[in-house]
């Protein structure tokens, strides 16, 4: 009994002694490491000390507009509601929606104690359309007649026509937004702001820059003495004070660093990992974990799903719906799950709506019975019911796992496209391509696939293109594949400067769908080589979708009708299926619990994951040194 006792003794004198070298411990930018959290970036910035969000190459996701940036409308990323963050509440706006005002919340003031209110949102809406040189300023001339100030705390915009969605256009939806309130009175002062480093800035967020570095590897951050008067303070109340008075943002390098250093709790917060790295994470570590402690591990609710896009100015046969349609019934989809995560992730497999939690809610089921009897004409008097509903069943059995139907749904997904030879095989045929004994020809000339992918980063959409890649070439068909640096990739991605490639372009965060895809307006689409308006760089052009989108433009995105609409416009890119999807955005996103707790998870799910989105900010609060 005595030899346990001095045992416990021991122990006990041992963990006080590593709290208290935790507490006296400091980081390498000389703060006490358990007020610091420490959190990933993912790349560097070429432009140290460059914080003006309206200046070409500021890396925003760099801790600037998670921390520092102020924005009319906030979004709940688990009840997929926005709410006001700069303003008091939604736009109230008259019967034809063009007319909106809306209130400023009062209390929230800049980091050098100036009030925020109408002059500065005033002020930053009428500088983005004065300035051609800011991105959006095009977009917004087309949008406002005028942005009026009515009295120190209510802001009147104008709209050339009916315009219901001010918030959603104009605020954050899932990872931020472009249009940032800025202080008028350091703004107003400078000659061009698209030439405005700003590199002391003065912000309205609960954090302000403290250090950087010159070579642009890191951002400290620190918290404002006032940070009650922050958007922060304000919005979420004052009985949470963040507990970190330093968020040190850091690049760490390759994935060998990045693992070392989250094992050896150097640091607290890691963007994406594949499910490989998290293992020897987890082994080795046992503070290491991510949304879920046991399989599936990663969060399936990233808002952003993961497949092939085909540009479509390309002409034919990328052109043709048909051709698409083959491409997805000559891949077999359980070898491509397999092949990205091994298995892990929700099918989200409508062209442009992924398969989030509440997208398949929303969406995905209610349009189970049209999918019952959904047909494609296979051109020589013969069709086909394409989706299979057994994708769920199989891949727990495959896996060896147990669950419910609901549950198996909720972490599979309500299906996915057959894999089907011979229909795919008649759907390229009817497409104009011919099968002749040394492979597949086009206009009498072999027939070959270019499919590229992102280098290094987004290991999902990576792996699901190389998926693609062996699923065509075991089809039969002549395939390259290409991986491309992130500047070459962004400039393709809007110019269509590809023919299969790795993209993202679909999305879900609100039940009303106008924003995910109003860019696929066809009246948007430029010409192949230019930047596509809006951002339709698959170049789709189908003539329903677009009537959808206009006439979803013109009413509320609360009423039924828009509703239905939506489900329509879900139907009409089903049938002309642009985008192949494999699964929503499965994030693999590990946290460290050795300094701090209380991240969000799938047992607390108050906030997504989200660390580089714009809502980290009401993550902070949270989080609780463990050493407390």
């Amino acid at each position: 009994m005595r030899k346990i006792l001095s045992i416990l003794l021991v122990l006990g004198m041992l963990m006080t002694l590593g709290m208290a070298g935790l507490a006296e411990e400091m980081t390498d930018v000389g703060t006490p490491r358990n007020e610091t959290l420490i959190v990933e970036s993912q790349t560097p910035t070429d432009v140290p000390g460059q914080f003006n969000s309206y200046m070409m190459g500021t890396q925003m996701g760099f801790g600037i507009h998670q921390l520092m940036s102020a924005h009319l409308w906030e979004m709940d990323t688990v009840s997929g509601e926005q709410f006001g963050e700069v303003a008091e509440g939604m736009p109230e706006s008259n019967e034809d929606f063009t007319e909106h005002i809306v209130k400023i919340r009062q209390g929230i003031k800049w980091s050098d104690g100036e009030d925020l209110n109408a002059d500065d949102v005033v002020f930053t809406f009428n500088m983005i359309m004065d300035n051609p040189g800011i991105g959006v300023s095009g977009y917004a001339n087309t949008v406002f007649a005028s942005v009026e100030k009515v009295d120190d705390y209510t802001v009147k915009f104008v709209t050339n026509e009916s315009f219901p969605r001010l918030a959603l256009r104009f605020g954050v939806t899932v990872w931020g937004t472009d249009y940032r309130i800025v202080p008028e009175h350091i703004y107003s002062q400078v000659e061009d702001v698209t030439q405005f480093p700003d590199s002391e800035p003065v912000v309205a967020g609960p954090y302000t820059v403290m250090d950087y570095d010159p070579n642009g590897q890191w951002i400290l951050y620190q918290l404002r003495e006032d940070w009650q008067q922050s958007t922060l303070g304000v919005v979420n109340g004052t009985d949470m004070e963040p507990a970190a008075k330093y968020v040190w943002f850091r690049v760490l390098g390759d994935d060998t660093t990045r693992q070392m250093a989250m094992i050896n709790n150097e640091i607290d917060v890691l963007c994406e990992v594949t499910p490989e790295m998290l293992d020897v994470m987890v082994a080795q570590n046992p503070n290491i974990a991510c949304w879920y402690a046991e399989y599936p591990y990663a969060t399936s609710d990233d808002p952003c799903s993961k497949g092939l896009a085909f540009s479509q100015g390309q002409g034919a046969p990328y052109d043709n719906k048909d051709f698409r349609w083959g491409v997805a019934l000559a891949m077999n989809f359980d070898e491509i799950s397999m092949s990205i995560f091994d298995g892990v992730g929700r099918a989200s497999v409508f062209p442009i709506i992924t398969a989030t939690s509440a997208g398949q809610d929303a969406y995905y089921e209610p349009l189970i019975p049209w999918l019952e009897e959904f047909e494609l004409d296979l051109g020589d008097g013969t069709t086909v019911k394409p989706f299979d509903f057994e994708y769920a069943t199989r891949m727990a059995a495959n896996l060896g796992i147990e669950g419910t139907e609901e549950e198996l749904i909720e972490m599979f997904g309500i299906g996915c496209w057959k894999y089907d030879p011979e229909a795919a095989t008649k759907l390229f045929q009817k497409a104009g391509l011919e099968l002749r004994d040394d492979g597949w020809y086009f206009n009498d000339e072999p027939f070959v696939l270019n499919l590229t992918y992102l280098a290094e980063t987004e290991q999902q959409a990576g792996r699901g293109v190389q998926a693609a890649y062996d699923q065509l070439q075991k089809f039969g068909f002549t395939c390259n594949i290409f991986s491309e640096s992130s500047s070459t990739w962004t400039a393709n991605d809007s110019t269509g400067n590809y023919y299969i490639a790795g993209y993202w372009p679909t999305q879900f965060i609100t039940r009303d769908i106008y924003g995910a895809i109003s860019q696929y307006d066809a009246d948007l689409i430029t010409p192949l080589g230019e930047t596509g308006i809006g951002g339709n760089g698959m170049r789709w052009n189908n003539e329903r979708a677009t009537e959808i989108i206009h006439e979803l433009a013109q009413i509320s995105p609360d009423s039924d009708e828009a509703y239905e609409l939506g489900l329509e416009f879900v139907k009409v890119a089903i049938e002309d299926m642009p985008f192949i999807g494999f699964h929503s955005g499965v994030k693999f996103v590990p946290t460290n619990s050795t300094v701090w707790e209380g991240y969000p998870c799938a047992d607390n799910p108050y906030n997504g994951p989200w660390w580089w989105w714009s809502c980290f900010k009401y993550i902070i609060p949270h989080l609780t040194p463990v050493a407390a």
